[in-house]
This record gives structure tokens, sequence and C-alpha cells, in this order.
């Protein structure tokens, strides 16, 4: 009986786990949409490519998530203490800005100058896409479906799976160019692997990732602004 009740649970286990990795192979197949668009770079130039990216994988990734995932072990918003998610923010902000400090490289990446420079309208899309709409389906991805294969693959390995998410997530922002981003990016991503197993669910990693992302954008808008507003 034992063997039987071990095995029927170690099958639905792996149904789950193949059904988190397709959701994640589908997230790749669309992030990587700009290497076969032949007017790849002019609709980066304009500034259009990352809202039609975003949207497309929110517009796929969010509602698959909500029908089949969102009752899954570790992909439901879990618990929230405003303790654990101070002290996690804080972290986060130690790591986008203390690190660079210390390590004497405080230059902007070339997108993100980019995207600052982005006239009117598309400027405003891109920031609300890149603070709210971004944020969930990365953290369902990465947090959700992808925490849980590797957590299965690693025969339930905290630390290597956060380890290998992390690696997985800097790897995956293409925009990005400098060694030292995906290093924060990487730190950041363990940041919000760890408010995942505090909370046991996604809404707090969800909620630290929008907010690091306003208060990113909004201190490089600001940096942006203030000169070309003095001149």
């Amino acid at each position: 009986m034992e063997d039987k009740k071990y095995s029927c649970e170690y099958i639905e286990r792996n149904k789950a786990v193949s059904g988190c990795f397709a959701m994640f192979m589908l997230f790749v197949g669309i992030t990587f949409i700009p290497s076969f668009l032949k007017d790849g770079a002019e609709l980066m130039a304009k500034g259009l490519l990352f809202p039609i990216i975003v949207t497309l994988e929110f517009i796929f990734i969010f509602p698959l998530y909500y029908i089949f995932f969102r009752k899954r072990e570790g992909l439901g918003l879990g618990s929230f203490r405003f303790k654990t998610f101070f002290i996690l923010f804080l972290l986060i902000l130690l790591i986008q800005y203390l690190l660079p400090y210390i390590s004497g490289v405080n230059e902007t990446e070339s997108w993100s100058e980019s995207q600052m420079a982005l006239g009117g309208y598309i400027f405003w899309i891109n920031a609300i896409l890149l603070i709210f709409i971004a944020p969930v389906y990365e953290e369902i991805i990465f947090r959700g479906c992808l925490f849980n294969i590797t957590y299965f693959w690693f025969g339930n390995n905290v630390f290597g799976t956060a380890v290998i998410v992390s690696m997985m997530f800097s790897v995956v922002h293409l925009q990005y160019t400098e060694i030292r981003t995906f290093i924060v990016l990487f730190l950041v991503s363990l940041t919000l692997s760890a408010a995942r197993v505090k909370s046991r669910g996604l809404l707090m990693p969800v909620l630290l990732h929008i907010l690091m992302n306003a208060v990113v954008t909004g201190i490089q808008y600001a940096a942006y602004m203030l000169p070309a507003s003095s001149g």
C-alpha cells in the first residue's frame, strides 16, 4: 500500500512539474520572438518591442496560471508578513544601490537610458508595463513554475533551487549587457526566492518586484529629468 501511495503521489507531482515546464517554455518562446522578427531592431529603437513582448507574455501566461496553476502548492497567494516584506525590500534596495556604489560602478545601462529618452505616451506605457505587469508573470514563471520544477529535480534542495532559478532569471533579461547588472539581478532573484519560500506563495515576491521596479524606474526618471530641467 505504501509503495502504491508513494507512486501515485510521485506521478501527480510529476504531472504538475510537466505543466510548469510547459509554462516556462512558453515564456522562453515568447521572450525570444524578437530574434525572428525582421523589424525587431527598429521596433526596439522606437520603444515598441518591449510593450509587445510584455503584453504577449501576460495575456498568455496569466490566464493559464489562473485557470490551471493558482491552486497548486507554492503557486497561490501564500501568507504575507509586513516585517518580512520590509526586511526583504530593504535588502533589495541595498543590492540595487549600495552594491554598485561600493564596487564603484554607477553607470546606467544603455537600455534603461533609451527607455528614459522615449517621448510621450510610449515612455509611460513602457513604465506602467515594467512596474505593474512584467513582475506578475515573471514571478509566476520564476518563483512559481521554474522554482517548482527545479525543486522537484533537485530533490527538494531549496538553496540549489534558488541559485538555479536566479541564474535563469538574470540570463533571460536580454535587454541588459553589463556583467554587474546580471550580478544584481541574480542577488535580487535570490531575495525574491526567499520571499517565495518564507510566504509559501507568490503574493509577496510579486509585490516586492513591483515596488522594486517602481523605485528604480522613478529614481532613473528623476535622474534623467533633473539635468534637463536645470538646463
